[in-house]
């Protein structure tokens, strides 16, 4: 074979070679996004299935999902695993309603995933009226087949009027 065809030869595997190459690279970013989304959607259960815990004065949920070193930010600070889950079992919240919503995910690796999302919410504390909306956000670790909460922390958001005065 002469060097013209030769080379032109060698283009052509090149770029097929290529071709294939971004094919399976997109071919595995596909599966890791369905796989993504499942997870996804399973921890958004999951935040809702503790809010719902909380409204109902239910520890148990929490037990099963907070890693052994949690750490939870609140107006009333900073508290671990156990602090937390003794303060929503002496919890007197009355909660009338909330809702989630602007759910986003962004994945830190394979296995640590930061879930933030907006909370309305209609409840009271201590006999105080809690922030109406807050931005919230989780830290979620799959150790062991299990996906574990290991942060949560909640910021009030501040009011349209709030926002024009600043």
């Amino acid at each position: 074979m002469n060097r013209k065809c030769s080379g032109f030869v060698n283009v052509v595997l090149v770029a097929v070679l290529s071709g294939m190459a971004f094919a399976q690279t997109q071919g595995s970013k596909s599966e890791e996004k369905t796989k993504s989304n499942g997870t996804e959607q399973k921890l958004t259960q999951m935040e809702k299935d503790l809010w719902e815990a909380w409204k109902n004065h239910d520890v148990e949920p929490f037990k099963k999902v907070m890693g052994p070193q949690s750490v939870n930010v609140s107006s009333g600070g900073v508290a671990g695993t156990e602090q937390a889950l003794k303060d929503l079992g002496s919890s007197d919240c009355k909660v009338n309603g909330y809702s989630l919503a602007d759910t986003n995910f962004t994945w830190l690796d394979k296995n640590t995933v930061l879930m933030t999302y907006k909370a309305d919410q209609d409840a009271t504390c201590n006999g105080q009226k809690v922030p109406g909306t807050v931005w919230a956000s989780s830290v979620w670790v799959n150790k062991d087949k299990q996906w574990k909460a290991a942060f949560h922390q909640e910021t009030p958001a501040q009011s349209a009027m709030e926002k024009k005065t600043k």
